[in-house]
């Protein structure tokens, strides 16, 4: 709070390099007393442990360890707290969701799956039963009636019988769905050599969803082992037979870049195929990728067609990205109204982070009418759902009613902790890695005692 009143009235740059020595050493005092918890002190010293692990390649002498504020490596860490003082200035709103859960993956429903090879209309168990001569789509039929808990006739040991009797005579929809049962044990006991006999059968005659199936098993490598290039084959063979699941599994591996090299332009075209069809969860992850992704890619005015048919659909996460859109977003005029609608809708369904927002919004009394008691239900059950920004909001409303700063504390050291890591992960990688001057000079000697030519 010191540093914001001491901002509010700096007419300079608001970037530490620019900074007066006096507020300087302001910032410097705060990332000390930040670094000063136990946590941020394990990742740092973790980071030193790290860096003289590699040093000692080259030399037993070690530096001696430094404050936080004084290293050079992490300047990124006194920048982010001007940010946060000017975040109290000027009386920002932002979005603490950097840890949020967006994950979702619907599976294809009986309609979906018969939608390529449809039974004929629904009959009476009696009727089929009594039929002298059964075609496959009769015996399909019957094991649905008998999978069905509802029904009179329920009967999962008969339902596997016609399922097996549908399936020899190769219907592709029957084979799917028995090894769909056996790979993951729904209503018989689990048998992955007997799910993959009848799902590899389907898979020979281009069935696209028991290419999916068989393709996500191996991306997940749970049941069989984990075979990256085998799963992308089996879903590009699904995704080109228009399976907007499989399409969105592409594009978020793509991605991700956890098990495939990061392809934007790829994840781009899978999730655009995907999304294309209908699939909410594709709309949401494009219209997001739109919205953030970096100026060769970003288009909020396509972002929002396709976040809106996912809003629309009731997708919680699209709903609550609307809302932070149309309240932040620096390409489009503020919208209050539309972002409070959009976040109530998200709120409704439960969503931590919409309830968070709104409970914020209402608390400062910013762009809405403030209502605290709204404020304080809101934030309680986004607290109540694990929301640690929710939680430390309503207990610093409480106990000194200065939430602003408080907000600031704590996403500084998530944004701290962050750096860190990401620092940590680049010197394993090499990355810029640690090699300074001194020890790339080191280097140089070694190679030319060894009659190495230097680079």
């Amino acid at each position: 709070m010191h540093l914001a009143d001491k901002l509010a009235n700096y007419s300079g740059k608001k970037q530490y390099g620019y900074l007066k020595p006096e507020l300087k050493s302001v910032v410097d005092a705060i990332v000390d007393e930040l670094s000063a918890d136990e946590r941020i002190k394990e990742l740092y010293d973790l980071w030193y442990e790290q860096r003289f692990e590699i040093l000692r390649n080259y030399t037993d002498e070690m530096p001696s360890q430094i404050p936080l504020s004084q290293n050079e490596e992490f300047k990124p860490v006194r920048n982010a707290v001007i940010e946060e003082a000017m975040n109290i200035v000027l009386d920002r709103q932002s979005f603490e969701d950097d840890d949020i859960t967006d994950e979702q993956q619907p599976e294809p429903t009986d309609t979906e799956t018969e939608s390529a090879e449809p039974p004929p209309p629904p009959d009476e168990y009696e009727r089929l039963i009594l039929k002298p001569k059964k075609n496959k789509w009769d015996k399909y039929h019957l094991a649905k009636i008998c999978l069905d808990k509802e029904s009179a006739h329920y009967n999962v040991d008969e339902a596997v019988e016609w399922l097996i009797s549908s399936a020899q005579d190769n219907y592709t929809v029957a084979q799917y769905k028995l090894g769909k049962m056996f790979l993951r044990g729904e209503g018989v006991t689990k048998d992955v050599p007997y799910a993959f006999r009848w799902l590899e059968e389907a898979e020979k005659q281009n069935n696209s969803y028991a290419q999916y199936l068989l393709g996500k098993t191996y991306l997940k490598g749970e049941d069989v082992p984990k075979d990256i290039d085998k799963a992308v084959e089996l879903l590009e063979k699904s995704a080109n037979q228009h399976n907007k699941y499989a399409a969105y599994t592409l594009g978020k591996l793509y991605l991700d870049g956890k098990d495939v090299p990061t392809d934007i332009e790829k994840a781009l075209n899978f999730l655009k195929a995907s999304a294309d069809r209908g699939f909410e969860a594709a709309e949401y992850v494009l219209g997001k990728l739109l919205l953030s992704g970096d100026s060769a890619i970003r288009n909020p005015q396509k972002a929002v067609e396709y976040l809106t048919r996912a809003a629309g659909k009731g997708n919680p996460f699209a709903q609550y990205l609307l809302g932070k859109f149309y309240l932040t977003d620096e390409d489009m005029p503020k919208d209050i109204d539309r972002a409070v609608w959009y976040l109530e809708q998200s709120a409704e369904q439960g969503n931590q982070w919409a309830q968070f927002a709104l409970g914020k919004l209402y608390l400062y009394g910013s762009d809405v009418e403030q209502d605290t008691e709204k404020a304080i239900v809101l934030l309680t059950a986004s607290a109540e759902q694990g929301n640690a920004y929710a939680a430390n909001m309503l207990k610093s409303y409480r106990h000194h009613k200065n939430y602003a700063a408080c907000m600031g504390v704590l996403r500084l050291f998530n944004h701290m902790s962050r750096i860190i890591q990401n620092k940590l992960e680049d010197d394993r990688r090499g990355g810029r890695g640690i090699t300074d001057r001194k020890i790339r000079r080191v280097e140089d000697e070694k190679r030319q005692a060894h009659g190495q030519r230097l680079e």
